[in-house]
């Protein structure tokens, strides 16, 4: 065992004044449940201090570090590399984000004799005219305007929701004039019928009398398909929200203009080079490599083919450099980053990784767990995960616990804590009766159809290779081949500044009319959402304030004045069983069902299936902000178990779960499938196919997403 780096006295976050030790060259593992704290140890504390104290040695100006530690020794400077993509900038490629774009630019000009700036990407005169140089166009978007589940005669295009009226009267007279039911679903026309709808025009132009605002009003014009972008009434346009990326026809994501199709190296020109995916482009590069024996390319050409080789090894074969970042789910990212440590010349960092495995079929993992082995040997890795698959190769073991939020932060044994991850009897599926088919022939992105069964009223696993399509299948095609669908992901719930627990759970209103109620008071008295009495004068009833220009990134600090409730405190002195609405919205999920048991039942029992379900750390008025892609899954899952869709798609669910909050998860999901709903979940974590009446791995075969049943 090798020397190592010891932390005293950690209070990160809700770290309990603990002292860690972490090997040095090294698996560092960390494991607890959710919200024990094992982000606040691994990223906010370790990380941060390797960054921070490297930073500070030379930089001018470093900002004030977030930790809380007494001590630290041995420290060395550090990677972090979390499952997450906030990119937003569409032109930062995989090509830029990690400096490779120049590089090929440069093979490409010594290949072909020209200045080193010949093939420069950000020069105006070297951009495709029609993209410039974005490599891709944005146009209306037939599945995102399209209802494929309302009658015509009820308007199916929400991009017109707004004077339904008149565009319903608009669609009667065209689709009369066609020889079109409007009593059926844009799903059931003909393409033809379709066609029209989306691209036709009227003949004639058509009067009609429809309610504007409470008047009524008049309007005579030609019917205009709806994607063809002509407006039929004035100021009512398509917003950005219809709009979608779509391959530029002129340079085929080429990004480069015509121009440089004529220079090519290996048969493709530098745009070809780029949009090329790392699989096929590999053999080319092995070429180039032996052909060009320049002396200028030689650490250039092997740094780049090495960057593809371990993208492969890693399962991103699929990928391109042209590849914008932000289209990149957080684990591609994430990998695409790991390809960049796991092929450094440095060595001696400390690696901290989140979820490496999680989201990856079981070759994926394999590649990822050696790799992570082998890095080990040169770095100290600190490692958070929950599945069990480094448990044996761990040079240490770090367990946090008992439960999340406040009832975590503390260490915990190690044994005890693998023990109740081992000890867990799982529900036994039931047999599937019979199968839903989907079979669509439509075009998204680089897809021409899907075609998969599902078994009804079961439970159904999605699996596949990363890219595969297993999202889209969920996100844009189970759309179009069910009339009562919910899509579930763990995208930020929405709200505003004020949304907190409470909120999205639907019990802040309930709780203001509670205390309304008891000192016979206006609502608004207890609600602390911005312009009502008990709102924070401080902070408008945000909890915090808010820090920073359009510069620099913005800092939250806690409001002083309101303890980070968003509460007047002069409701300090408002009491239910000597608890006031500020002592409610610090509780956590678990206390308030006791508290609420004999005062309001529905409140204690949405929060106790909030405990069911593993959130029963999360405290009331905790900001939705600071909620976890896991916590957000968890909060629409239990909102789906309200809600009348038949067939409901989940993504990745279980990923980043402890086995005890995978099985209670699990439960979850299967209560509702009794309500005789079909559930589709993605997911990868191991053991999770035992709950599962159905395994379906999907696969593209020639542009064509199919399911073949596993189980």
């Amino acid at each position: 065992m090798g020397e190592s780096i010891v932390i005293e006295g950690i209070e990160t976050n809700n770290l309990k004044n603990i002292d860690v030790s972490i090997v040095k060259k090294g698996v560092n593992l960390i494991v607890g449940p959710s919200g024990s704290g094992k982000s606040s140890l691994a990223y906010d504390t370790i990380a941060q201090i390797g960054q921070h104290e490297f930073m500070s040695m030379f930089a001018d100006e470093v900002s004030e570090p977030s930790y809380k530690v007494r001590s630290f020794s041995n420290m060395v400077a550090a990677v972090p590399i979390k499952q997450s993509n906030h990119n937003n900038n569409m032109r930062s490629t995989i090509g830029t984000y990690f400096g490779l774009n120049r590089s090929i630019g440069l093979i490409y000009a010594v290949a072909l004799g020209r200045t080193e700036d010949f093939f420069v990407l950000n020069k105006e005169s070297n951009l495709c005219e029609e993209c410039h140089g974005l490599g891709y166009v944005s146009k209306l978007d037939y599945n995102k305007i399209v209802d494929f589940n309302i009658p015509l005669k009820k308007v199916p295009f929400r991009c017109w929701n707004r004077y339904k009226d008149f565009f319903a009267q608009m669609i009667e007279r065209f689709c009369a004039d066609h020889k079109i039911d409007s009593d059926k679903t844009f799903r059931d026309l003909s393409d033809k019928e379709k066609q029209l709808l989306l691209y036709g025009e009227s003949t004639e132009k058509y009067q009609v009398r429809y309610k504007k605002v409470n008047a009524l009003s008049s309007r005579t014009t030609r019917f205009y398909g709806v994607l063809t972008g002509n407006p039929m009434l004035p100021g009512v346009g398509i917003g950005k929200n219809y709009y979608s990326d779509f391959e530029c026809e002129c340079c085929h994501g080429k990004k480069y203009n015509a121009l440089f199709d004529e220079y090519k190296v290996e048969g493709l020109s530098i745009g070809e080079f780029m949009t090329v995916p790392f699989a096929e482009l590999e053999p080319k590069i092995e070429k180039i490599e032996k052909k060009i024996t320049d002396d200028r390319l030689t650490f250039t050409i092997k740094n780049l083919r090495t960057f593809i080789d371990k993208a492969i090894e890693l399962n991103l074969g699929h990928l391109c450099f042209h590849r914008a970042i932000p289209t990149l789910s957080g684990g591609e990212l994430q990998r695409l980053r790991m390809v960049q440590v796991f092929t450094t010349q440095l060595s001696d960092l400390i690696i901290v990784l989140d979820e490496p495995l999680a989201g990856l079929s079981g070759e994926e993992k394999k590649s990822i767990y050696n790799n992570v082995i082998a890095l080990a040997k040169k770095h100290t890795v600190v490692l958070v995960d929950h599945g069990d698959t480094f448990y044996k190769a761990a040079t240490k073991i770090i367990a946090l616990g008992e439960k999340g939020g406040s009832a975590g932060g503390k260490l915990i044994d190690v044994d005890e804590f693998l023990k109740k991850q081992k000890g867990i009897k799982k529900i036994d599926p039931i047999k599937p009766e019979s199968q839903i088919t989907v079979e669509l022939n439509s075009s998204i992105y680089k897809y021409q159809g899907a075609k998969v069964s599902f078994a009804k009223n079961c439970m159904n696993l999605i699996t596949g290779y990363s890219g595969v399509g297993k999202s889209t299948l969920l996100r844009e095609y189970l759309p179009q081949a069910f009339d009562s669908y919910l899509y579930i992901n763990q995208k930020p719930l929405l709200g505003n500044k004020n949304s907190c627990v409470a909120t999205v759970l639907d019990i802040s209103n309930k709780i203001s009319e509670l205390y309304a109620k008891k000192h016979k008071k206006d609502k608004k008295f207890f609600s602390n959402l911005t312009g009502n009495d008990g709102m924070c004068p401080v902070c408008a009833g945000a909890g915090y304030i808010e820090y920073g220009d359009d510069y620099h990134q913005s800092t939250r600090i806690e409001c002083r004045e309101c303890e980070g409730t968003g509460f007047n405190k002069i409701l300090k002195k408002y009491k239910i069983k000597d608890t006031s609405i500020f002592d409610v919205w610090k509780m956590t999920l678990d206390e308030a069902v006791e508290f609420f048991k004999d005062i309001d039942k529905s409140i204690s029992a949405t929060c106790a299936s909030a405990s069911e379900i593993m959130l029963g750390h999360l405290h009331i008025g905790q900001a939705t902000g600071t909620l976890s892609g896991g916590e957000n899954i968890r909060i629409k899952i239990m909102k789906a178990s309200k809600s009348t869709a038949k067939i409901i798609g989940v993504d990745e669910p279980f990923k980043g779960l402890s086995n005890i909050e995978i099985d209670a998860v699990a439960r979850y999901l299967d209560r509702i499938r009794k309500k005789e709903r079909t559930l589709i979940v993605i997911d990868h974590t191991t053991g999770v196919e035992d709950y599962f009446s159905q395994w379906i791995q999907v696969e593209n075969k020639k542009e064509i997403l199919t399911g073949k049943i596993l189980k």
